[in-house]
């Protein structure tokens, strides 16, 4: 048992609060109590429905519980920023939808932890200055999403930066809204605007002060891993200036869209890839929703660029030596083959994007490498000279949400210092590494847990493998020598994999026999009559809801 007579009085407070959310991780996490780092426990898991593909069923219906009273104002504040990696799959996007909705959201389940853990006063993400940095939609994912926000600090007054917790009557520091028009919400004329001065309201004046040797800070990666479900990971957090915007600050995005190589011309898709830089007109490569106050439709493009899936190189387990350490145990196993060339990567960079913009651009890049289209499509459809007056985007579908990925989120050098809690590794875990993932190092633990995750669904891939190459070879009596290779190929070069036009890179839909070039097809409702349609059903709600209160008050 620890001497807690040698401690301070801030160090016994911080303990306390650590054992006060650990105690209550177990009735509000959407996870197990204990951080998932065993790769074994996933099995288990699955079983009990908290594994990371159904924890979200689990936690409907499910009560939580009230957790005692926290006074904030007896702990001093800190604004840090928060790199957040998460798959979207199981999620209805990263915003937090209206309070009670149930609807399972990035930041309602990252609200839901750091009011956990006793970081923030409202589940609800209230009075925390919360800002992000890329809004992505449902079943989209990101590796590198940032969010800031204002927590509870165990340090002193002024060390870092802290200052006292402002009380409830004190307003939020709130930041101008901008256009609403992005794919991530960031309208590109805010984009250089400084976060200083989007203030409303004035900062805290406190001096900036070294932290004092007995002192630690929160350790805000462990302690919001431990609550989060296993498909959300805090990456690393940072000390931040109270002035930054996470949305405001960040000076590009970076997106990559993960599809099969099938059937697909990869030079064409390369050549056409870089008709996407620039400053363009894209109207057509969007989806419009005439609610949102779009002042252009001018992005820029920083880079564009299609090349085979290549994994950087590390000392962890990849599919191809994953597989290849599984074959190692039987000599007479056959050879497996694993090409990284079986999968493309479409990388886009830019300061911001249009709602479902890079969506847009993968199913035109897929035409084009599937010989539909030409290459100077992307050309036609961002000159409007070539297109009809007050005309809208002609009718074609997007690519499917799950293989996209926010990857990076820029900021300026020496904006950002961040921090993953890394403890050195003592001697003794050295020589047993086999025990490593129990450490209490947060790095170590947040590698293991996403390992973990890529071998639940390596395994599951296996199978579903196994399951394709089993019943291709029963038959079941019947012949069967086909070569599926060629039908495959067709598959995918006739759309099958995509939908009725073969826009969805390969994922879902119905073929079509007969393909109607893109600059031939009928066209959506122009912008301009999809605005006055919406006024004017925004007055009749407006006149029906006024009547409504008339006669009620009568």
């Amino acid at each position: 048992m620890s001497d807690y007579s040698q401690w301070s009085k801030e160090a016994l407070i911080e303990h306390i609060a650590r054992l006060e959310a650990s105690a209550s991780t177990t009735a509000t996490a959407a996870g197990p109590s204990k951080p998932h780092t065993n790769p074994e426990s996933t099995f288990e898991e699955n079983a009990k429905g908290t594994s990371p593909l159904n924890h979200t069923k689990k936690q409907k219906g499910k009560k939580t519980q009230n957790l005692r009273p926290f006074d904030f104002s007896k702990h001093s504040a800190r604004p840090i920023a928060l790199k957040v990696a998460y798959l979207g799959w199981n999620y209805h996007g990263l915003a937090a939808q209206e309070t009670g909705s149930g609807i399972p959201t990035i930041e309602s389940a990252l609200f839901q932890a750091l009011y956990t853990a006793r970081l923030i006063p409202d589940a609800s993400g209230k009075g925390c200055n919360w800002t992000r940095c890329g809004r992505t939609d449902r079943g989209v994912s990101s590796f590198g999403q940032v969010v800031s926000c204002l927590v509870r600090s165990n340090l002193p007054i002024g060390a870092e930066g802290t200052y006292n917790w402002p009380s409830q009557s004190e307003p939020e520091l709130k930041r101008k809204r901008g256009n609403d028009d992005d794919e991530d919400n960031e309208g590109e004329e805010n984009i250089h605007e400084t976060s200083q001065d989007l203030m409303d309201v004035s900062l805290p004046d406190k001096a900036y002060t070294p932290v004092p040797e007995d002192f630690s800070e929160i350790q805000y990666v462990a302690r919001l891993n431990h609550i989060l479900p296993p498909d959300i990971r805090i990456l690393a957090w940072s000390p931040i200036a109270p002035q930054f915007s996470s949305r405001f600050d960040c000076t590009f995005r970076r997106y990559r869209y993960f599809f099969p190589a099938e059937g697909l011309d990869l030079k064409r898709m390369q050549e056409a890839a870089k008709l996407y830089i620039g400053a363009k007109d894209y109207r057509h490569f969007c989806k419009v929703d005439p609610s949102k106050n779009v002042k252009t439709y001018v992005r820029t493009v920083l880079d564009a660029s299609v090349e085979p899936l290549r994994m950087p190189d590390s000392n962890l387990p990849t599919t191809t030596n994953f597989l290849a350490a599984s074959n190692e145990l039987k000599e007479d196993s056959p050879e497996v083959k694993v090409s990284p060339e079986s999968f493309l990567v479409f990388e886009v960079k830019g300061h911001a994007f249009l709602w479902h913009q890079v969506r847009c651009m993968t199913a035109i890049l897929h035409l084009i490498g599937r010989g539909l289209e030409p290459v100077s499509l992307i050309n036609d459809l961002t000159d409007l000279s070539k297109h009809p007056d007050n005309a809208g985007r002609p009718i074609y579908g997007m690519a499917s949400e799950i293989p996209l990925v926010l990857v990076e989120c820029g900021f300026n050098d020496g904006v950002l210092d961040w921090r993953v809690d890394a403890e050195p590794i003592s001697q003794v875990q050295q020589q047993n590494l086999d025990a490593l993932y129990q450490s209490s190092d947060a790095f170590s633990q947040l590698v293991v847990n996403l390992w973990g995750q890529w071998r639940e669904h390596s395994i599951k891939a296996a199978q579903a493998e196994a399951l394709l190459q089993q019943i291709s070879v029963d038959s079941f009596g019947s012949a069967r020598n086909i070569n599926y290779r060629q039908v495959f190929d067709a598959y995918a070069r006739d759309g099958v994999l995509g939908n009725a036009s073969g826009e969805s890179g390969g994922y879902g839909g119905k073929s079509s026999k007969s393909y109607i070039p893109i600059m031939k097809r009928k066209r959506c409702d122009s912008i301009e009559d999809r605005t006055v349609k919406y006024n004017a059903s925004k007055q009749n709600k407006q006149a029906k809801k006024a009547a409504t209160t008339k006669n009620g008050s009568e």
